[in-house]
């Protein structure tokens, strides 16, 4: 593998009203772009002042990013490690945070030198640091992507021979994008279970 594609998001918040449209306008960057690229969230998934957030401890957004193919979501500032040990078994997603990082796997391609991580961590080929950062830069085999507005999404290809970066761009999403049906249900299913949690929580 030489050239490595990323696309992430940041700062969600815990809005799965957005996730059905920020799904389907993923899915038209990976056509137009690379359809094998790696798909993160860099924090701030879930927050806690949102309903649902609160009522099943930051599990609720994750488990939407999960079917919609995210390959790690940085978790370490709404969820506690017991949550996220008992959410880590049942996901395909890596739940990153300081203490805990996800080695590359993209079917098929497995890399175990690629680590992603909640902060800077020694990596024979590559650490992305899924984590806010003021600028995207990639330094001594360590890429930081910068931080991103709900409903943006980031492109960022690094060549790893070279390790520079060859694209850095940030997409925002289409007010009129369609929602993807699936996605929709999912967070149907998904608000379900948060009010039954938020009930048996009074």
């Amino acid at each position: 593998m030489n050239s490595l594609t990323i696309l992430y998001t940041s700062n969600l918040r815990g809005d799965l009203q957005l996730l059905p449209r920020l799904y389907t306008f993923i899915q038209q960057l990976k056509r137009e772009h690379d359809s094998q690229a790696l798909l993160l969230d860099t924090g701030h998934a879930c927050a806690d002042d949102v309903w649902h957030c609160e009522a099943t401890k930051g599990r609720s957004t994750v488990i939407v990013l999960d079917g919609m193919g995210y390959h790690a979501v940085n978790v370490a500032d709404f969820m506690g490690n017991t949550e996220r040990d008992s959410l880590a078994g049942s996901i395909s997603t890596g739940l990153v945070t300081h203490r805990h990082m996800w080695r590359y796997f993209v079917p098929p391609t497995r890399d175990e030198d690629i680590v992603i991580a909640g902060q800077s961590t020694p990596a024979i080929k590559l650490c992305i640091v899924a984590a806010p950062s003021d600028k995207t830069v990639l330094e001594n085999r360590t890429l930081h992507l910068k931080t991103l507005e709900k409903g943006q999404v980031g492109l960022v290809v690094a060549d790893l021979q070279k390790m520079t970066i060859a694209t850095d761009e940030i997409f925002t999403m289409p007010p009129k994008i369609k929602p993807d049906a699936t996605i929709a249900a999912s967070v149907d299913l998904v608000e379900e279970e948060a009010r039954l949690a938020q009930k048996r929580n009074d």
